[in-house]
């Protein structure tokens, strides 16, 4: 027998807002922040990486800080919120290290989707013909990992949903950057440094294997 009422069928509540995100959009409205920046930090110690922390300061116009630097574990949610606020990096080298961990969160569901094995071999030969084949920084990296050509009929689907991924990446740079020269160079360092974490390639150099 069904109840009178019921809460989560009659009128079922919005998810609340993240408290950081909360807070941030208050500091935000204050009349005298001109603008807010996102600093990444993830420290190496030995062959992995301590827990990624993000800072938001907020500056006054003439430089001045005048909330900050608010400290939080670097979560997408967060992250997410700053893009759509328009927060850039603090530099473009973190810029990369940024959106190298935006594409990590995009690319994990299609790598478990497809399996890991299949995903890489996609996603490597996707890149080495793809438009940033040439960039210095990524050659140097593909040119050390080896895969092997993927076959299938899942090719198409994989290959579709990454080039969509980094096309959501590219967008979102443009949203950050007004000059296109900048936000490739960026794309194609974070896409780079996302690949370095995913074969171990500055992993296995410190070991002497490559």
């Amino acid at each position: 027998m069904s109840s009178a009422s019921n809460k989560y069928f009659d009128a079922p509540a919005p998810a609340p807002e993240h408290p950081r995100i909360r807070a941030w959009g208050s500091y935000r409205k204050h009349p005298e922040v001109d603008h807010v920046e996102l600093e990444i930090r993830r420290n190496r110690e030995g062959l992995t990486f301590l827990p990624t922390r993000m800072f938001v300061t907020f500056y006054r116009a003439d430089g001045d800080i005048l909330r900050g630097p608010d400290e939080a574990e670097w979560e997408l949610e967060l992250d997410d919120w700053l893009v759509k606020e328009h927060v850039r990096a603090k530099d473009e080298d973190n810029e990369k290290l940024r959106f190298s961990l935006r594409l990590k969160a995009a690319m994990r569901p299609i790598a478990a989707r497809f399996g890991d094995g299949y995903f890489n071999s996609v996603l490597v030969y996707l890149l080495r013909e793809g438009p940033f084949a040439n960039h210095p920084a990524l050659a140097e990296t593909l040119g050390s990992i080896h895969e092997y050509p993927a076959a299938g009929g899942s090719k198409g689907d994989c290959e579709g949903l990454v080039d969509h991924e980094l096309g959501v990446a590219a967008q979102e740079l443009m949203g950050l950057y007004a000059d296109r020269t900048v936000a490739e160079d960026i794309l194609a360092g974070a896409i780079t440094q996302y690949l370095d974490d995913r074969f171990h390639v500055t992993d296995r150099r410190l070991l002497g294997l490559g």
